[in-house]
């Protein structure tokens, strides 16, 4: 068992000490009020270190991201969401059970990222498409304004006031954005109830009624 304990906790260094120190207290005193003293017996009720550690990292990012937010930690949403689809990720593709249903669920949540990668990806080149325009049209005013001051006028204006619309506009497309990477991690989370199936010490763990 304390060899399945030094390996489980060399696992879980994303957490913070008091959350390592939380759950490798409870499942130090799991393992030792159900007798599991041999590392097989602990592999057998548990999954191995990697397995649990995995799912522990996932529940602990989920739990991160649907904590309420103050605006300073709201900068880091998506940068947070995305740690979270891959826990989840990782902690899907390592359960040693239900393999065909948890590869489908896996499979699906794969293809909606890639779904939702290419929105952003589309967004992106939008965004970047009308900034050169804007560049373009203005770079056409300044070269034209000596010759025909009027055409150079006028290309010139187009150009500005597409770039300063765009300016106003990125915090909208940043918004956008980050609403899209956080609905995929609300899908993965929903997934990840749903699918990842639950020993008897996750469920005491999270206060299930057995």
């Amino acid at each position: 068992m304390n060899h399945y304990m030094e390996e489980f906790k060399l696992l879980l260094d994303q957490l913070t000490v008091d959350e390592r120190t939380e759950v490798t207290h409870f499942y130090q005193e799991y393992l030792q009020d159900g007798h599991f003293d041999s590392y097989n017996a602990c592999v057998k009720e548990l999954g191995t270190p990697r397995q649990l550690a995995r799912k522990i990292l996932a529940d602990y990012s989920i739990k991160a991201s649907t904590a309420p937010r103050t605006a300073s930690s709201k900068k880091q949403r998506s940068k947070n969401d995305v740690k979270t689809i891959w826990l989840i990720l990782l902690a899907l593709f390592s359960s040693p059970v239900a393999i065909p249903l948890i590869v489908v669920a896996g499979a699906l949540l794969v293809a909606v990222i890639a779904v939702a990668g290419a929105l952003i990806i589309s967004l992106i080149a939008i965004f970047f498409t009308a900034v050169i325009s804007g560049l373009w049209s203005a770079a056409i005013g300044v070269s034209t304004i000596l010759i025909q001051v009027w055409t150079g006028l006028f290309y010139l204006g187009i150009g500005l006031s597409f770039i300063g619309i765009l300016v106003m506009l990125v915090p909208a497309f940043k918004n956008s954005i980050d609403r899209l990477i956080h609905k995929m991690t609300l899908f993965s989370k929903w997934l990840y109830d749903q699918i990842m199936p639950k020993n008897q010490a996750e469920k005491k763990r999270r206060g299930y009624q057995l």
